[in-house]
């Protein structure tokens, strides 16, 4: 009891350190390069660098004209930003590089010049739904290698808000799209995680929305199972798995667990959400085509294909007389579509007027001149049995074909309509089209679900152990929660205002800094073989002589060991906090 009374009398929890030198909101922190620096980002589009053991700054550059969204890291040598200017752009920043950038902070107001890192990727985005990009790796890191592919996904919001684009680096190809979610109204896309699902090896792409949904989406990436000359060359479509409604307010933010099993999600309600990522389905069938990714931008052609079964092919004696396919796709293209209607079986035998054109679905002038797939045809019994061609046909004693062919002689005009088409188009391909599963896509419930009666809890970040899951709050507390019972288990204050950024460092242990240690050398003896010799030589003995060098290495792994939390708010400062 004496216990509890003494801890209960113990002071707050303060900061370790804090930050200075933004102007403006704070709107993202990232501790990267093996806890060894520090990334932050104002709503002026100013990107700081910060080296983690000094405190102080080695970087300073104004990144974007309008606020960062977001920061990542990419290899040891290179940085992308994110801002509100439409851009997305990587930078290459080397260790190398830095004794020739600008350390002056925007708060000294300074008009001095600030030079830029090298511009390596500019990118234009959708920005306008305040969403940030994710980055991951295309191929994921092995167990033997600390290294992962040189190639990188980035997820973004599409052109239509409601739809993702995958952009894969360095080549600057569009990879995949995910489409809208069809069955709901899920409004624009709030938030996004790219992720590898561990079993499988494949992408997902996890996405939070303004109606309080998120739904997961596996891309047709890094499927090894298919020959490489079966791979589509364009983009991929992506195909919706999971979908739930866990908030009635919009997802502010999102983050997977390290092993790719279990997201979380906050939102601008008091609620905070755990869902279980599903096992993959066996029938996923990824052969999507650069078609079928046109298709999906384009909002018209939402609605899902369906043909008729081949019964309304013409006769064999009708096929042959015919028109070629490639001449009669010509004049089908010079057609106007809307000219084109369809008789009932009715009115084909009692009169000779065309119905109206409501029993076809026409489609619009955009559409090529193959989309004859795209129309959906009326459950009718009609012959299809004209021609596009000028000549006379013969037809089978039948009152139905004898009133079409009188009809088409007494307007004086060519055979048109949709049996034309159908007569002379190119014979399709024999490939089943893949089932549409929008359908049978249903709202899920999530894992766990924890009302925390604070709300506004945005910035979510999981540490790369998994045990625990920061949030930062507009009433400008951080909190930490434990991911396996979503309880709270420690509350920082130190800010006077609304938290926008918070993030974990990484958790390591000596051979994982082993092998960052190892892998930064050979970073180094590349980027030095560009310097002359003579000065690497010199610099290496310095170091060597001096003792300095070696304490401050001494300090650098004491900083890297150690479990740290950063958080940036709308008073410009970031805090720092040691946690266990």
């Amino acid at each position: 009891m004496a216990t509890e009374h003494r801890s209960s009398l113990l002071p707050p929890a303060q900061p370790s350190y804090i930050f200075r030198g933004h102007t403006a909101h704070i709107h993202s922190v990232q501790i990267v390069h093996q806890n060894t620096r520090l990334l932050t980002g104002d709503a002026d589009g100013w990107i700081v660098y910060w080296k983690f053991e000094s405190k102080r700054p080695v970087a300073v550059w104004r990144a974007h004209d309008a606020a960062i969204l977001g920061t990542a890291e990419w290899g040891c040598d290179k940085v992308i930003t994110h801002g509100r200017d439409n851009a997305l752009r990587i930078w290459q920043l080397r260790a190398t590089d830095e004794p020739n950038l600008s350390s002056v902070l925007p708060a000294d107001r300074s008009t001095v010049h600030r030079p830029k890192p090298w511009l390596l990727h500019s990118l234009p985005v959708n920005t306008l739904n305040f969403c940030a990009f994710s980055m991951c790796h295309k191929r994921p890191a092995d167990a033997s290698s600390a290294r992962s592919s040189d190639t990188i996904l980035v997820a973004v919001p599409a052109r239509d808000d409601r739809k993702i684009e995958v952009y894969q680096f360095p080549d600057e190809k569009l990879a995949s799209v995910v489409p809208r979610v069809q069955p709901q109204d899920t409004g624009m896309v709030m938030t996004v995680k790219i992720t590898h699902h561990k079993t499988s090896k494949r992408v997902m792409v996890i996405a939070g929305y303004e109606g309080g949904f998120t739904a997961v989406h596996l891309l047709g990436l890094n499927s090894q199972s298919r020959p490489q000359a079966t791979r589509p060359s364009g983009p991929t479509l992506a195909q919706t798995i999971y979908l739930s409604q866990p908030h009635n307010q919009p997802v502010l933010s999102l983050d997977a667990s390290p092993d790719a099993k279990t997201y979380f999600t906050s939102s601008a309600d008091a609620v905070v959400t755990a869902h279980r990522l599903p096992e993959l389905p066996l029938n996923i069938d990824h052969e999507e085509s650069t078609s079928n990714v046109a298709d999906a931008l384009n909002p018209a052609l939402s609605i899902p294909i369906v043909v008729e079964p081949p019964s309304l092919q013409p006769p064999l004696s009708t096929a042959k007389q015919a028109a070629p396919p490639a001449k009669a796709a010509h004049q089908t293209r010079q057609r106007n579509w809307s000219q084109f209607s369809i008789p009932s079986s009715s009115t084909l035998e009692t009169s000779s007027q065309v119905p109206a054109s409501s029993d076809l679905a026409e489609p619009t002038e955009e559409s090529p001149a193959n989309s004859a797939s795209l129309v959906t045809l009326p459950k009718k019994s009609i012959n299809t049995s004209s021609s596009t061609t000028p000549s006379p046909l013969t037809f089978p004693k039948q009152t139905q074909n004898s009133t079409s062919s009188s009809y088409s002689q007494g307007t004086g005009a060519k055979a048109s309509g949709l049996s034309s088409l159908l007569s002379s188009a190119p014979p399709q391909s024999k490939a089943k089209p893949v089932a549409p599963t929008v359908s049978s896509l249903t709202i899920q419930t999530p894992f766990k679900t924890v009302q925390t009666k604070h709300a506004g809890q945005q910035s979510l970040r999981v540490r790369s152990d998994g045990r625990l899951l920061v949030t930062g709050g507009w009433d400008s507390r951080i909190r930490i929660y434990s991911t396996k019972t979503l309880t709270e288990v420690a509350v920082l204050k130190w800010h006077k205002e609304g938290v926008y950024a918070a993030g974990f460092s990484e958790i390591l242990d000596s051979f994982s800094l082993a092998k960052a240690d190892q892998a930064s050398q050979d970073d180094d003896e590349k980027s030095t073989k560009d310097a002359s010799s003579q000065s690497a030589e010199l610099t290496r003995q310095d170091v060597r002589v001096s003792g300095l060098g070696k304490l401050q290495r001494q300090r650098e792994e004491q900083m890297q060991m150690k479990h740290w939390v950063v958080a940036g708010a709308k008073d410009g400062k970031v805090s720092l906090w040691e946690v266990y």
